[in-house]
């Protein structure tokens, strides 16, 4: 079974294209689902409707959410499929199963004096490089409402300092996402360049990764999970609400506080890189809109108000 799962692994990773994240999650529930198996004495090619809708009863006990179940039954359509094509089965059991409608919840979102707390407590440490590293990573998530794997793998050379925008490359695996420009305001750039002075020092001269978050991780930047235990340091040290920074916390705060402060849903939308900009001209003139934004509206902006 093992040898199964791995195949179905080897040619998502060689021949789709598919991003390491999504590898990692069918790895884990195509697993679950065989130790659900192994419990009933049979393999995948014995596999039944009636082993699969058992499965998923067992899911909906353990009080699983609907989101959950549809990647699970998403992660297996997929497994099942594939063995299929190599004729390993002659049916595939996951054909007619069909996959629950996902529950309605508004996210959770950290408040505009969270986000001061949290700013306040990383500022007061910026006298070394991992320190003023934890304030970036807060400041760059909060002011450009970038998603997590869009900020570790920033390039140096992607980052203008004189307009304030850094080009956010897709992933190196991955279909659903294209480039986009993201903003950011005078706090965030004074941060970013007392950072970039810092990690001149902590590297030589010799090193030359083009990343702006170097690592000694095998794609050369950080980590996603690096990512979330320096924020999981952080909350304990905030002491605010438990589970409640993580990366798209930052996210889910950069479009409600905006929202919530006047801006127009369609600036969000295009800000939060839900409608992409393609080309040069598209970003040209959308940029002031998208740029005035931000100034008008970001409680980091000096135009605001509410600045923090």
């Amino acid at each position: 079974m093992l040898q199964e799962i791995n195949n179905f692994l080897h040619t998502l990773n060689s021949e789709e294209g598919a991003h390491d994240n999504t590898i990692s999650s069918y790895k884990y529930d195509i697993n679950q689902f065989k130790h659900f198996l192994i419990k009933k004495k049979k393999s995948f090619k014995e596999t039944k409707v009636t082993d699969i809708e058992d499965f998923l009863e067992y899911l909906k006990l353990e009080k699983k959410m609907n989101k959950t179940i549809a990647r699970k039954i998403f992660a297996l359509k997929s497994f099942y499929k594939f063995l299929l094509s190599e004729k390993l089965i002659s049916q595939n059991p996951m054909e007619k199963i069909e996959t629950p409608k996902p529950e309605f919840t508004v996210p959770k979102t950290l408040s505009v004096e969270e986000i001061k707390k949290i700013l306040e407590t990383v500022s007061k440490k910026n006298d070394d490089y991992k320190n003023l590293r934890t304030y970036l990573i807060v400041e760059l998530l909060y002011a450009t409402g970038a998603r997590v794997s869009e900020l570790i793998s920033i390039k140096l050379n992607n980052i203008d300092l004189n307009n304030s925008t850094i080009l956010v490359e897709p992933p190196q695996k991955g279909k659903t996402r294209i480039e986009r420009i993201v903003f950011f305001g005078s706090q965030t750039k004074f941060v970013l360049e007392k950072y970039l002075e810092f990690r001149k020092i902590e590297f030589t001269k010799t090193d030359d990764s083009p990343w702006l978050f170097p690592s000694n991780s095998r794609a050369g930047y950080l980590t996603r999970r690096t990512v979330l235990n320096i924020l999981l340091e952080l909350e304990n040290e905030v002491k605010i609400k438990k589970n409640s920074i993580h990366p798209h916390a930052f996210r889910h705060a950069f479009g409600n506080h905006l929202l919530t402060s006047g801006a127009d849903i369609r600036v969000v939308q295009k800000l939060l890189g839900h409608s992409s900009i393609t080309t040069t001209q598209t970003y040209t003139f959308h940029r002031h809109k998208l740029i005035k934004a931000i100034e008008d509206f970001h409680p980091l902006s000096k135009n605001n108000e509410n600045i923090i």
